[in-house]
C-alpha cells in the first residue's frame, strides 16, 4: 500500500507551520535490527520509494529509529514519532 510521509522536524527541529517538508510517497516497513553501537534490538520504520516499472528503491528519507505510535485515525491517517540518525547523530522526528 503507498504511503505519503511528511517529515515534521528537520534536524531535531520543529519546522514552522507556514513551511511544511514536501510529501514522500512510497511504502513503509517495519522490522527489528541489532544495534551493537546501543547493545539491543531496536524497532526500524523504513519508507521505500517507487522505481520504474514498479520497482522499490531505498527512500529519500532517513529511517525512523524506535518507532512509537502517538496518534492514529482511520480517516485522517496517523502520526509516528521516534529518532533519525543523520551523520552520527540522532534526531528527534515525526512522520
Amino acid at each position: 500500500m503507498r504511503c505519503s510521509v511528511i517529515r515534521t522536524h528537520y534536524l531535531g527541529q520543529k519546522r514552522r507551520d507556514n513551511d511544511p517538508a514536501p510529501a514522500v510517497i512510497g511504502t513503509v516497513h517495519m522490522y527489528s535490527v541489532t544495534r551493537d553501537d546501543l547493545r539491543r534490538q531496536i524497532t526500524v520504520m523504513t519508507m521505500d520509494g517507487l522505481a520504474k516499472f514498479g520497482g522499490m528503491q531505498k527512500g529519500a528519507i532517513p529511517d525512523l529509529l524506535e518507532p512509537e505510535l502517538l496518534t492514529f485515525a482511520s480517516d485522517r491517517g496517523m502520526m509516528v514519532c521516534g529518532f533519525e540518525e543523520i551523520d552520527g547523530r540522532r534526531y528527534y522526528q515525526g512522520w
